[in-house]
């Protein structure tokens, strides 16, 4: 399930999976990230600025929209058996639907919103709440 950045590269391939500009192919930082994939989902795990809480980013292959959230739901739950971390968490454009959907089918859970002049960003949470 881990890989390393080489391999992530692919995930990021489509246009659709770089809508934040740090994340394209070229750009992906190969320190201090953590990368999993499975059935077509890449993971990007990274320390947050709060000790124990780290950031996940997604990106997915075209070839497997609509089969996704049992992927990454067994890396988020991977990812958190091997570091135990407090805390994972996400923030994501509250006017990407689909992205918002998935973060919720996956388990998180919001717990606020930041409203910028660029637009609204869902903070959220996620924890292996079952």
């Amino acid at each position: 399930m881990r890989i390393t950045v080489d391999e992530a590269r692919e995930y990021f391939q489509h246009i659709s999976q770089q809508k934040a500009a740090m994340i394209s192919p070229d750009a992906l930082p190969d320190k201090d990230v953590v990368y999993y994939a499975k059935d077509g989902v890449c993971t990007c795990f990274h320390d947050a600025h709060w000790p124990g809480v780290v950031m996940a980013h997604y990106a997915v292959k075209p070839e497997v929209w609509g089969r996704t959230v049992e992927p990454a739901k067994a890396m988020l739950r991977a990812f958190w058996d091997a570091y135990n971390p407090e805390a994972i968490i996400g923030w994501t454009d509250a006017a990407n639907r689909m992205a918002v959907s998935f973060a919720k089918r996956v388990g998180f859970v919001e717990h606020g919103r930041m409203i910028l002049p660029s637009g609204t960003v869902i903070m959220q949470e996620w924890k292996p709440w079952d």
